[in-house]
C-alpha cells in the first residue's frame, strides 16, 4: 500500500476512532454485562462499538474484510489486508468504572499491522500511527504531537534503573490460568527499581509517553496486540514477543514493548520459565 494511500487512511481512521468514543462513554452506566465461554466478560457496549467501527470501516475499504474479537475473528488463511478491532479493551475496567480501557483498531498487511489507533475514550485521548508516517497522541481539543522515543534513552538501561509494569500474573508461574507457558514474572517483580500492575493496553501508551521503561503482556490476542505493536514501531520503542522476535509476532500470544533493546532483551531472560 503506497504512503499517499496510507496516510489517507490514517486520516480517516482517527475520525472513525474518535467518533467511536461516544457509544462507550454513553453506555457506561447503563449497560448489561455477559460472561463468554472463556470467562472473560463483555457487553453490549462492546458489540455495538464494534458494529459501529465495523460499519464505517467497510464504507471506508469495502474491499478489505473487517474482523472483530467479539463479531467474529474467523481470518481466512489467504487474507493478505484486513481490518482487526478489540472494541473494548480492558471490558473489567470498564465494568468497574476504572477509565484505563482502550478501544483498538489496525490495519494488517500479510501477517504485520501498517495501521493502528489506541483510544481511551474516557480521558478523550487517542495514539495512532502509520507505517513510515509517525506515531501521534491527541487529548481532548490540543493538538496532535508526535511521539518518538530521544536518542538518550536509545542506551541500555537495566531492568534495577527501570520502571516495569505487567497486565497481571495470569499466564505466570504464580498462575498459569488459560496460558501456555509459566513466564517468570516474580523475577522482574524482585530485581525492577519499580513494579506495578497496569491496566492492558494503557500500560504499553505509558512507554510511548516515557512514564515507564516497558509493559509485559503474558498473554494476548491478535486483536490486543495488533494496534500497540504498528504504535510502538513507530514511536521508535523496541517491540518483542516474549520469546525475542521482533517481527511476525501478532500470533505469538505475548508481547513486550520497552524504550530500548537491552532493556528488552534483559527483561526476556528474566521471563524464561
Amino acid at each position: 500500500m503506497k504512503e499517499m494511500e496510507l496516510s489517507s487512511l490514517l486520516k480517516r481512521l482517527k475520525e472513525i476512532a474518535l467518533s467511536s468514543f461516544a457509544i462507550i462513554e454513553s453506555r457506561k452506566n447503563e449497560v448489561t454485562f455477559f460472561e463468554k465461554n472463556d470467562l472473560s466478560i463483555v457487553s453490549e457496549a462492546d458489540i455495538e462499538t464494534e458494529k459501529y467501527i465495523r460499519d464505517s470501516l467497510s464504507v471506508l475499504t469495502p474491499d478489505i474484510p473487517v474482523y472483530g474479537e467479539e463479531l467474529g475473528c474467523d481470518i481466512a488463511d489467504d487474507c493478505r489486508l484486513y481490518w482487526m478491532i478489540d472494541p473494548i479493551d480492558g471490558t473489567t475496567w470498564y465494568k468497574l468504572g476504572v477509565p484505563v480501557y482502550g478501544s483498538l483498531i489496525a490495519l494488517i498487511q500479510n501477517g504485520e499491522p501498517i495501521l493502528g489507533s489506541i483510544g481511551f475514550p474516557a480521558i478523550s485521548t487517542l495514539v495512532y500511527a502509520g507505517k513510515d508516517l509517525g506515531c501521534f497522541i491527541s487529548s481532548g481539543k490540543s493538538n496532535s504531537r508526535q511521539l518518538l522515543i530521544e536518542p538518550d534513552q536509545t542506551e541500555p538501561t537495566f531492568v534495577e534503573q527501570s520502571t516495569i509494569t505487567s497486565s497481571g500474573i495470569h499466564g505466570t508461574s504464580t498462575w498459569i490460568e488459560n496460558g501456555d507457558t509459566p513466564w517468570n514474572l516474580i523475577a522482574v517483580l524482585e530485581k525492577a527499581k519499580i513494579f506495578k500492575f497496569s491496566g492492558d493496553c494503557i500500560q504499553h501508551v505509558s512507554v510511548l509517553n516515557g512514564a515507564s521503561d516497558a509493559a509485559i503482556d503474558t498473554i494476548m490476542k491478535p486483536w490486543d496486540s495488533a494496534a500497540i505493536i504498528i504504535c510502538a514501531r513507530e514511536a521508535g520503542l523496541t517491540v518483542m514477543d516474549l520469546n525475542g522476535n521482533q517481527y511476525g509476532i501478532l500470533n505469538s500470544g505475548n508481547l513486550l514493548t520497552a524504550k530500548n533493546e537491552h532493556l528488552a532483551k534483559s527483561l526476556i531472560n528474566l521471563l524464561s520459565p
